[in-house]
C-alpha cells in the first residue's frame, strides 16, 4: 500500500501548488501563501454587496430566529447560561436569544466585519437595556479568543453548511476546548438525504472549482460523515432533528415546522464533569 501512494507524491504536489498558489475573486486575487483568510475574503466581498438583515442564507428572518432559539431551549439552554453563536450573521439569534438569557452572556463571532458591525447596530437599536451582558468578536481563524470552559452552549447555525469539511473539524477541535463539560454545541448542515440539499449539491456541481470558491458556496454532506468529523474532533454525538421534519416548535409558534436544515446536537465528554 505505501508503495502505491508513493508514486502519486508528483502528481500531489503538482495539484497542491496549483490549487494553493492563488484563487480569483471577482475583486482581488488572494495569494494563499500569505497569511489571509479566504472565507474572510469571501464574507467581506459578499456582505459589501448586499444590503439588509440577510446576508448569507435565505428565508423569514425572525422566524428562522425563533426556530433556532427554540432548539437551544430544547437541548437545555438556561436563562443564566452564555451562549456562544459562532457565525452570527446580522444578528437573526441574537434578536430572538438576548431576551431568553436574563442575567446570562450572549456571544457573536463572525468571520466578517462588515456583517459582526451590522449586527452590533442591529441589537442596539432592538435592545436600548439588554437583559443579559453582549460581546461582539471578529473572529478570523478557527482559533476561539475566549477561555477554556467559558461557554455552556454553543451554536453554529449555517456555518459549516459554508465551508469545506476538513474546515469544520478544525473550527469544532478548537471549540471543544470553550464548552464546558457536559455542555453542548448544536449545529446546522446539507445532508444528502434532504431533497433540497441534493438540489443544492447539483447546482453547485454544474460549475468549475474556480466558479464555486469565486463565493461564498455551499457545501453538502452527509449525517454519516458530520457525525464521523465531529466524533474526530472529541465531541460526543446525543441525536440529529432532520431538516425535512416537521419537530421544531417556534417559541411563541403554534405548529412544529421543518427547519430545511438538518441539525445535530453534541456534547462535550472530553473532561469529566
Amino acid at each position: 500500500m505505501t508503495r502505491v501512494w508513493s508514486g502519486l507524491g508528483p502528481a500531489v504536489d503538482r495539484v497542491r501548488r496549483r490549487t494553493q498558489a492563488f484563487w480569483h475573486f471577482p475583486d482581488k486575487t488572494v495569494d494563499l501563501h500569505r497569511d489571509e483568510s479566504v472565507y474572510e475574503t469571501l464574507y467581506e466581498g459578499h456582505a459589501r454587496a448586499i444590503e439588509g438583515d440577510e446576508v448569507i442564507g435565505g428565508g423569514p428572518f425572525d422566524l428562522i430566529g425563533r426556530m433556532e432559539l427554540s432548539v437551544l431551549l430544547m437541548e437545555g439552554l438556561a436563562p443564566t447560561d452564555t451562549l456562544l453563536d459562532f457565525g452570527c450573521g446580522t444578528g437573526r439569534l441574537a434578536l430572538q436569544a438576548i431576551p431568553a438569557l436574563v442575567g446570562g452572556h450572549y456571544i457573536g463571532t463572525d468571520i466578517s466585519k462588515t456583517i459582526l458591525l451590522r449586527a452590533e447596530r442591529h441589537i442596539a437599536r432592538a435592545f436600548a437595556s439588554p437583559p443579559c451582558q453582549i460581546s461582539w468578536i471578529h473572529q478570523r481563524t478557527e482559533a476561539f479568543p475566549l477561555a477554556d470552559d467559558s461557554v455552556d452552549m454553543m451554536c453554529a447555525f449555517s456555518v459549516f453548511t459554508h465551508m469545506e469539511h476538513e474546515d469544520s473539524f478544525r473550527y469544532l477541535t478548537h471549540a471543544i476546548r470553550l464548552v464546558r463539560p457536559r455542555g453542548r454545541l448544536v449545529l446546522s448542515c446539507l445532508p444528502l438525504d434532504l431533497q433540497a440539499a441534493r438540489e443544492v449539491f447539483l447546482a453547485q456541481a454544474k460549475t468549475d472549482f474556480r466558479t464555486r470558491w469565486a463565493q461564498v458556496r455551499n457545501v453538502t454532506t452527509s449525517r454519516d460523515f458530520v457525525t464521523a468529523i465531529a466524533t474526530l474532533a472529541g465531541w460526543t454525538p446525543l441525536h440529529w432533528y432532520p431538516g425535512d421534519q416537521r419537530n421544531i416548535r417556534p417559541i411563541d409558534g403554534d405548529e412544529p415546522l421543518a427547519f430545511g436544515q438538518s441539525i445535530l446536537v453534541l456534547e462535550n465528554h472530553s473532561r469529566p464533569s
